[in-house]
């Protein structure tokens, strides 16, 4: 059986292509980036279901995209450090591991008159004890035993594999950055200043209300609370595989560069970065090559 065509390949459209002509000069069109913006549909099909298809009202924006990168990133977290007692007791699980715990406990020893170790301070102790307590003559034997194993703690630490594993938390959306170099060969204001002015477009709201959403409200209800329109959505195509939906998050542009006599410039390199409309998962990378 015939694998079904694919859905988001190239389409015919009648959009407009503005930009640097560099496929028609003979460039490998797989080098030559198109950005087009998407339009939601599908929308009745529920959560999840929607399509997105070129907007063929707009136009299509070519250039060569230089240095670009693909990104995805991941959150990871370690929660199980938790879990152990150093967080608990950090001052205390601290003093064990670098000895000074054991060192105190000699300290203390010295102060009595027994520099060498626990056996008279235990011996008194314990005495004591079970004098007052009835305790049995063990404890002396307990006291002696701890110190030997505190000071054997030291330089060990309660970090291993298992509190150290780490859990998925999130993903970022990906994110696309590069460069575009828009040239002239004809015709610097379609090939260069329309091109760059069509993608700080994209990139901006189509419009902003001027009216506060208190007034807004009172003369047109619910509708009012939502008064101005987001950017658009974008495709962009390269090297045979199609990013949708993307969002455009930033465009930088020189505002010095060659010009015309009517103020047209003749050669730009305009920094831009794409951000997916959501988290991607594995069939997303599958589908750029669709």
């Amino acid at each position: 059986m015939l694998d079904a065509p694919a859905t988001n390949k190239t389409k015919t459209t009648n959009s407009r292509t503005i930009g640097s002509t560099w496929g028609e000069k003979g460039l490998n069109k797989n080098l030559v980036v198109k950005i087009r913006p998407v339009i939601e549909d599908n929308l009745e099909g529920g959560q999840g279901a929607q399509t997105y298809d070129v907007d063929t009202s707009q136009p299509v924006v070519e250039s060569i995209f230089e240095d670009a990168e693909f990104t995805i990133e991941s959150q990871y977290s370690t929660p199980f450090e938790s879990s152990n007692p150093e967080s608990r007791l950090p001052n205390l699980m601290g003093m064990i591991q670098s000895g000074q715990a054991a060192a105190a406990g000699y300290s203390i020893f010295a102060a009595v008159g027994d520099p060498t170790g626990a056996a008279g301070v235990a011996a008194n102790l314990a005495a004591t004890a079970a004098r007052e307590t009835g305790a049995s003559a063990a404890f002396t034997e307990t006291l002696n035993s701890a110190q030997t194993e505190l000071q054997g703690l030291m330089g060990k630490s309660n970090f291993t594999k298992l509190n150290s594993r780490q859990i998925f938390t999130s993903s970022n959306s990906v994110r696309i950055t590069g460069s575009l170099v828009f040239q002239a060969w004809a015709n610097a204001e379609q090939e260069v200043e329309e091109a760059v002015t069509q993608l700080q477009r994209w990139a901006s709201a189509k419009s902003l209300s001027k009216t506060s959403l208190i007034v807004g409200g009172l003369d047109e209800g619910l509708s009012a609370m939502f008064p101005s329109e987001i950017p658009p959505m974008v495709q962009l195509q390269y090297g045979g595989k199609t990013y949708k939906p993307m969002v455009i998050e930033s465009v930088s542009a020189p505002i010095t560069a060659p010009m015309t006599k009517d103020g047209n410039r003749i050669a730009v390199k305009v920094q831009v970065t794409f951000l997916s409309l959501t988290a991607w998962d594995q069939q997303n990378i599958i589908d750029m090559g669709r």
